[in-house]
């Protein structure tokens, strides 16, 4: 149980420190941030809030820093690119992806002897999208489209 709080609390503070943004615009002006609209998950996504929860729940999405702004990339022949900010110094770790459902998505470790791990996504729309990564506790990140 300490190890599992532990490996949680980590995680936690890993997401804390890799995204956050004191310019980032409030998600409601999505529409007017976004350089251009995809289609579905296909498209290129760059992060601009991410979910900031001490683990009881009360947790609030909090703005990114342009030195942790990653962006992702969902092709449309399945594969996946994660293109990390400055700031950030670990090594992508997926390259393809395979939708599940209208709610889940496959990520495809590069290392295939490595697990594959599901993301739950919301609010999917031509600007926007909200993806889940699977955390026990709550831990998302809000998206806009780029180009």
């Amino acid at each position: 149980m300490k190890t599992t709080r532990l490996l949680l609390s980590l995680l936690l503070l890993w997401a804390v420190t890799a995204c956050r943004n004191d310019t980032a615009e409030p998600l409601d002006d999505a529409p007017k941030r976004a350089f251009k609209e995809n289609n579905g998950l296909v498209g290129k996504w760059k992060i601009v809030e991410y979910l900031a929860d001490p683990g009881d729940g009360s947790g609030t999405y909090q703005e990114v820093k342009d030195d942790f702004a990653h962006t992702l990339e969902f092709k449309e022949n399945g594969e996946f690119v994660e293109r990390k900010a400055p700031g950030q110094n670990s090594v992508p770790l997926f390259d393809a992806y395979k939708v599940l459902d209208d709610k889940r998505i496959e990520l495809i470790p590069i290392d295939k002897n490595a697990p594959s791990q599901i993301w739950y996504y919301s609010d999917l729309s031509a600007s926007k999208l909200t993806l889940g990564y699977g955390c026990i506790e709550a831990c998302s990140g809000k998206y806009v489209a780029v180009d």
